[in-house]
């Protein structure tokens, strides 16, 4: 005798929470698909997508229509940006040797750009923070230079050891910062940005040669001023990539 199948019972097939385990597991196969596939991507053909992507999409500025970029070796990039801007140095050299003043100014290449040390009877008298119309000239020719690159720009203000006291500099901290100061103003009046300025007073405390003959410290009294570009132009350079913004009607 057949028995009779009961109603309502169970239809056949895999429960309900294997297919929510069979998708995760999908999931995470692609997820590690996807990781190995980036892992062998090239950088550059990556980063020219997202470039072309950004441009699509409307985000570079100046609505270009455009953008090319090439891959170049660091060391070739960063060597032609030093060259150029080793070139704008040299201008503002000639610029000082036809004013008379190559005793007074010095240009010297460090380790984190240019540093131009102005002897004080150029830029400013004695006992005086008011600049003197040939140093209005020189650091207007300098800031016209300046403006050809970003770059951090530090003046130092220095005088000797002979004390000062007066009701507007009551010691040589105050003359030399307001030298300092004032250069500082310069730079700026003439175009370059007040966040790339700084500016020190050193006072007596760091000569370059004893204070033991007016020689001596007619040497010291000086205004020295870093240009610091070379370690910005490292991180540039690092990417290896030059952007190029083409603009329609060009």
């Amino acid at each position: 005798m057949k028995r009779k199948k009961k109603k309502g019972g169970d239809e056949a097939g895999a429960p309900a929470w294997m297919v929510t385990y069979g998708d995760l597991m999908s999931l995470l196969l692609c997820f590690f698909v996807m990781l190995v596939s980036m892992s062998s991507i090239s950088e550059a053909k990556f980063k020219k997508a997202v470039g072309s992507l950004l441009g699509a999409m409307g985000v570079m500025i100046m609505d270009s229509s455009l953008i090319e970029m090439e891959e170049l070796p660091h060391t070739d990039r960063y060597d032609q940006e030093i060259e150029r801007i080793l070139d704008e140095f040299n201008e503002f050299q000639e610029f000082v040797e036809e004013m008379d003043l190559r005793e007074t100014v010095e240009i010297t290449e460090t380790d984190e750009g240019t540093l131009i040390r102005i002897a004080n009877p150029v830029l400013f008298r004695s006992g005086a923070a008011t600049m003197t119309e040939s140093g209005q000239r020189v650091l207007t020719q300098l800031a016209a230079v300046l403006l050809e690159f970003d770059s951090q720009v530090r003046i130092e203000g220095h005088t000797d050891n002979v004390p000062i006291s007066t009701a507007l500099f009551p010691s040589n901290w105050e003359l030399s910062a307001r030298r300092a100061i004032n250069v500082l103003k310069h730079f700026n009046k003439y175009g370059i940005p007040g966040r790339n300025l700084t500016a020190v007073g050193r006072g007596e405390y760091s000569p370059l040669v004893e204070n033991d003959t007016p020689a001596n410290r007619a040497q010291n009294r000086r205004v020295e001023i870093f240009v610091d570009y070379k370690e910005k132009l490292r991180k540039q350079t690092d990417r290896g990539l030059i952007f190029e913004e083409v603009y329609d009607g060009r």
